[in-house]
């Protein structure tokens, strides 16, 4: 018996799938002009954009959205067109930037933040020797910014990186991005740049010295005390800058109490101003542990000189001693928190050279970052309160001031003080 043969055609139609439903789609095969096609899926009316690959001039197998199979390897899956469409927020197109930050495509902000800051701090190039590690950083950085930024978020789930998604004006530079992290623009009026920043900016971009190879190990020493003694003095005229400059702010809004009529009304309108900027500034990240800390130095350093009138003079010296409390006791803390965050780096170095189980060694690495973030902070905290101490030393000891406008402007920042420290963080907003 002789077999059946079927007679074939030239192909018309092309096949895909809707990255939206999954549906199988049929369209008619278009002219091979090399640019992307639309279709739209019958089932789900979703809009989806096609890179068709037709095979070289020539070539045995004839136009596909798949491979012929003698061009195939044995066993491999056959390719599907390249996708470009769009794609929704419940289902993105891509999902890169996903996997950059390790969360899911569905992750809340407050899940992409907190893995944001744990790979920011394992991969920063000031902490971490990997020569790969600028790049894994800049990369963690640029994926925060848009995946963070709903509007952003929203048109890389739709279109993938095939829109411009990049922030207006561009991505930010990681190192002032990241030190967004701890208060952003909102508090450089009251505390100044975080030196941190400036710090992480000049280790990036400090040149290697070719030469110093060549150089006798006593020659390297000096060269390094000279360097050094550069940035220390660098260090300390950034830091004076930055006190005159927070003072010039604080007796611009001291003023504002101090040049009125400093009565009762007055105090209560005061105390009000100043309750309306905390309730927008502790929005900001790690803005009501930065209240509080301006708060308590503000206090304090009020406290400390309108004591000096009371009691000969006791209240005062109380105060002071209670300051001194309080700086060794800051100090320790973050002593502590470094001396934590060394130990889990040791680990985590350990942990390289034997196997180990992936949740083991993940466990490790989340232990690390969130040691790494609370060290940064203590040391954060411990230099912005060193800075406050002595632009209110400034403050209230100006000798061109007299000495009734001085007891004013303690007045006031006690004020300050006790809003600051009063800020509670807004209780988290139930599902």
């Amino acid at each position: 018996m002789s077999p059946t043969i079927i007679e074939s055609r030239k192909p018309q139609y092309l096949t895909a799938e809707c990255i939206s439903c999954n549906t199988p789609v049929e369209f008619l095969m278009p002219k091979p002009n090399g640019e992307v096609i639309y279709i739209e899926c019958y089932a789900c009316k979703q809009v989806l954009s096609i890179d068709i690959q037709y095979p070289p001039k020539g070539a045995a197998s004839s136009t596909s959205s798949t491979p012929n199979s003698s061009n195939t390897k044995k066993d491999a899956p056959p390719s599907k067109p390249k996708r470009t469409g769009t794609g929704t927020d419940a289902s993105p197109l891509e999902s890169e930037l996903y996997d950059i930050l390790g969360v899911p495509v569905d992750a809340s902000p407050s899940l992409i933040k907190k893995n944001y800051r744990a790979l920011a701090l394992q991969n920063h190039p000031d902490k971490n020797p990997d020569p790969e590690a600028h790049a894994k950083f800049q990369k963690i950085s640029e994926a925060y910014q848009i995946l963070s930024d709903p509007k952003l978020r929203s048109d890389y789930n739709m279109y993938g990186q095939n829109k411009d998604v990049s922030p207006e004006g561009g991505f930010v530079n990681p190192e002032a991005f990241f030190k967004q992290q701890f208060g952003g623009d909102r508090f450089v009026d009251i505390i100044g740049e975080i030196s941190i920043g400036r710090d992480m900016r000049d280790a990036l971009n400090e040149p290697e010295d070719e030469s110093a190879s060549s150089l006798s190990p006593e020659e390297k020493a000096k060269r390094e005390a000279s360097v050094s003694e550069i940035k220390d003095k660098a260090r300390d005229e950034a830091r004076q800058a930055r006190v005159d400059k927070l003072v010039q702010n604080l007796v611009h809004k001291l003023s504002i109490y101090t040049d009125g009529p400093c009565d009762y009304a007055a105090a209560k309108a005061y105390q009000e101003m100043i309750r309306l900027e905390a309730e927008e500034l502790k929005a900001e990240s790690y803005g009501v542990e930065l209240l509080h800390a301006i708060g308590f130095t503000y206090t304090l350093k009020a406290k400390q000189y309108l004591g000096k009138n009371e009691m000969l003079g006791l209240g005062s010296w109380f105060h002071g001693v209670r300051e001194k409390g309080h700086i060794l006791s800051e100090t320790v803390s973050t002593l502590r928190a470094a001396m934590d965050l060394q130990q889990s780096f040791t680990q985590l170095q350990e942990a390289e050279k034997e196997p180990m189980d992936e949740a083991a060694k993940k466990a490790l690495e989340e232990a690390a970052a969130s040691k790494g973030l609370r060290a940064l902070w203590k040391g954060s905290k411990l230099e912005v309160e060193g800075v406050l101490r002595d632009v209110c030393d400034k403050t209230l000891s100006d000798p061109n001031v007299p000495k009734t406008t001085l007891i004013k402007r303690a007045s006031a920042l006690k004020m300050i003080g006790a809003v600051f420290e009063g800020v509670k963080a807004d209780k988290p907003a139930e599902p």
